[in-house]
């Protein structure tokens, strides 16, 4: 679960004022072990800020720091396709190692898990319900070219053997959210 809600946290981006767009899909195929439903809350958010979700996450795998997992976050700001690079190690455009990001940046993770649920690998396959989970929007997004008002769209994947001619995707979430000052 924990595996489904960092993978959540890290599709997380930029959106704007005057459009509201806000929704979270899951974009694995049919049969993936990871799967992800819920909404965004919060819309539009203020930066800095928080957006709120209430994030179900369903996974039929374990992970561990041993397992070689990864997430795969590209966040773009859709007005004019502006992809977000990698802010603060995790924010914006960035690959992880799963276990990695959840011991390092855990001011930004541990927000996806159920408050029941160690922030911590392993994390054991289940179905995990998080109705008061959200994701930190800090002050480097305000630096970002173009200024940070905007919709924007994340996808985060978690991968299994990132760049190997077996890479597999487990899981896939795609957020769309608007931005703006505050």
């Amino acid at each position: 679960m924990k595996f489904l809600i960092v993978a959540a946290l890290f599709v997380v981006t930029v959106s704007a004022k005057s459009v509201r767009i806000n929704s979270l899909n899951n974009c694995g195929g049919p049969g993936a072990p990871i799967t992800f439903s819920g909404s965004i809350l919060t819309d539009p958010v203020p930066v800095p800020g928080v957006m709120n979700m209430d994030l179900t996450t369903v996974t039929s795998v374990a992970a561990t720091a041993a397992d070689g997992l990864t997430l795969r976050k590209v966040t773009t700001r859709t007005t004019d396709n502006f992809e977000v690079p990698c802010l603060n190690g995790i924010a914006g455009t960035c690959t992880l190692d799963f276990c990695t990001a959840i011991a390092t940046y855990p001011e930004y993770v541990c927000s996806l898990f159920p408050p029941d649920v160690p922030c911590s690998c392993p994390v054991d396959a289940g179905t995990y319900y998080a109705p008061e989970a959200f994701v930190t929007f800090d002050a480097a997004w305000l630096g970002i070219d173009g200024g940070v008002a905007g919709d924007y769209a994340t996808r985060t994947e978690i991968v299994s053997a990132l760049g190997a001619p077996n890479e597999l995707v487990l899981g896939c979430i795609d957020l769309t959210y608007t931005l703006t000052a505050a």
